[in-house]
């Protein structure tokens, strides 16, 4: 009896540790970095009226307004870029924070321009 006590505790220290690898973040996203980007983000493009909004609400879903018009979607991060997903199109980008985390710069991949300049609200 003493024997399958044991082996029955065995069991389930090798289930515990087997189960804890489920929390694996597996689309290589930086926890510290999806918490960063939570909260609400504009910028103003100069000499229009203009005004850029996005607004990372968990870590898998954002809007983003144009003045009035929202559009809602989904992300997913990794260390170095961030991928946008909605009305069907999908957009990645590289990011970078700056500024005391204040400043959020989204870069095109597909040709290395500035896409956005962001400033958390």
């Amino acid at each position: 009896m003493k024997k399958q006590l044991i082996l029955v505790g065995i069991m389930l220290l090798f289930l515990i540790v087997g189960l804890s690898g489920c929390n694996d973040n597996k689309n290589g996203s930086s926890k510290i970095n999806d918490e960063k980007i939570l909260g609400l983000w504009t910028e103003t493009i100069p000499g229009t009226p203009l005004i850029i909004t996005m607004n990372f609400i968990t870590n898998i879903s954002y809007y983003e307004s144009i003045n009035e018009t929202r559009i809602w979607g989904t992300y997913t991060m990794t260390d170095e870029t961030i991928t946008l997903q909605s009305g069907g199109a999908t957009h990645t980008f590289q990011y970078s924070f700056s500024n005391n985390e204040n400043t959020l710069t989204l870069v095109q991949t597909d040709n290395g321009e500035v896409y956005l300049v962001l400033t958390r609200q």
